[in-house]
């Protein structure tokens, strides 16, 4: 066995043991964004980031080992890690709800 194919077979054991953690947050001007943390060391949060972005349709960025996404994914996040080779059961959506601020003045 070749030191590719061994790689690769450790980074599959790890995409299926991470433990992801999805979060809702509001932004500023009490937008949502949406957190996904707790990736595996070695994973290219740029490219789950671009991916994760073409395939819903919004923008974002990777900060501190986090990846966020603008807007409220929480619903289809599952099924789109699955899609990057993540187990579906391995996601742990928060479901808190948003806080709501009302409009100053």
């Amino acid at each position: 066995m070749g030191n590719d194919e061994f790689d690769e077979i450790l980074s599959a054991l790890d995409r299926e043991t991470a433990r992801i953690r999805v979060r809702a947050e509001p932004r500023r001007y009490n937008k949502p964004a949406t957190v996904i943390s707790g990736f595996p060391a070695g994973v290219d949060l740029a490219d789950i980031a671009r991916q994760l972005k073409n395939r819903l349709a919004t923008g974002g960025s990777v900060v501190e080992g986090e990846v966020y996404l603008q807007g409220d994914h929480r619903a289809r996040i599952r099924e789109e890690l699955g899609r990057l080779g993540f187990e579906g059961d391995s996601v742990e959506i928060s479901n808190a709800q948003l806080p709501k601020r009302g409009r100053r003045g």
